[in-house]
């Protein structure tokens, strides 16, 4: 299968590529100054080589996107939300365009309404509301059920909805201000380490549940759902298994020899108090259960971090 991905120089990106790749698919992979999904540029003349190739795009995997933690959904929810539901409406118009049969869009945990207490099943995807903290991205994602609804139904191309959990693994974005919570505390802890620092500073008070799935096993997922038929039904993508923050943090201690203090800043927030995915349809559909536990996951990541410490320290 020709598969043409977005996003594939980013954090899940690099990994798809891999596991495309093992899978026996021929991946397609433009960077933004030749594919631009925002502007428009360069996409005509792309798929015009394609086609002089004769090369035919079969599926695309949509995982470019603009994201970040509390952080960044705080300070810029506008553009958040515009960058993402650009990006979405023009990746639906260009598989139209060029008559690719099959859409796959990267969806997120965060599209789920923020009052539900227990694990998050895919019945409950429109029941409410979204937290608050991340409404701007939850809703720049959700709306990808609804083009692949409407893209369907006016011109048969087929999709699944794939709804990821936290992701963590080598290549993600390590920058504080655009980090997601386990890069952002790996980060913390190391230069913790390196300077001898005597107390590391966290956000909230430790007390929310997470989910977090190695993004290795993420990719072998969502490779899997290729050949899934259509159906715009949410599958879950993680593990079912909910972790503290504090938790978390004490293992990324301990993994990174970290002795000193955790201090909570209770002045920050704490986001949502759970999200913890049911994972059954997921496990019914691919035949998969993740590979990697939390440790494993975590020293893997780690040792990554360390060994690609400068230039990681760089990407934002």
């Amino acid at each position: 299968m020709n598969v043409l991905l977005t996003g594939g120089s980013g954090f899940l990106g690099k990994h798809l590529i891999k596991e495309a790749e093992i899978s026996g698919h021929n991946i397609f992979a433009p960077r933004s100054n030749e594919f631009n999904l925002l502007t428009g540029f360069g996409i005509e003349e792309y798929f015009a080589k394609l086609n002089s190739e004769n090369k035919h795009i079969d599926a695309i995997i949509h995982s470019a996107a603009y994201y970040g933690g509390i952080g960044i959904n705080r300070s810029e929810p506008a553009t958040i939300f515009y960058k993402n539901c650009q990006m979405a409406t023009n990746i639906f118009e260009i598989a139209k365009n060029y008559k690719v049969k099959k859409i796959l869009p990267i969806g997120s945990a965060c599209s789920y309404p923020g009052h539900i207490i227990g694990d998050l099943h895919e019945a409950d995807f429109w029941n409410g509301e979204l937290h608050s903290s991340v409404e701007a991205y939850g809703i720049s994602k959700k709306l990808q059920q609804v083009a692949q609804r409407a893209y369907y139904n006016q011109y048969k191309i087929e999709s699944n909805h794939l709804v990821l959990t936290n992701l963590y693994g080598p290549y993600d974005v390590f920058t504080e201000y655009r980090s997601h919570v386990v890069s952002a505390m790996i980060k913390k802890f190391a230069d913790a380490k390196i300077h001898n620092k005597q107390e590391v500073i966290l956000w909230g008070d430790g007390s929310p549940i997470r989910e977090f799935l190695y993004v290795g096993d993420a990719a072998k997922v969502i490779i899997k759902t290729l050949n899934l038929p259509h159906d715009t039904t949410p599958i879950n993508i993680g593990t079912g298994i909910g972790t503290t923050i504090k938790e978390l943090a004490e293992l990324i201690a301990e993994i990174t020899g970290f002795e000193g203090q955790l201090v909570w800043d209770t002045e920050k927030p704490n986001g949502v108090a759970r999200k913890v995915l049911n994972i059954e349809r997921m496990k019914n559909l691919v035949q998969y259960t993740p590979e990697t536990n939390l440790r494993s996951g975590l020293k893997s990541t780690i040792e990554w971090y360390l060994a690609n410490k400068e230039l990681a320290d760089l990407r934002n």
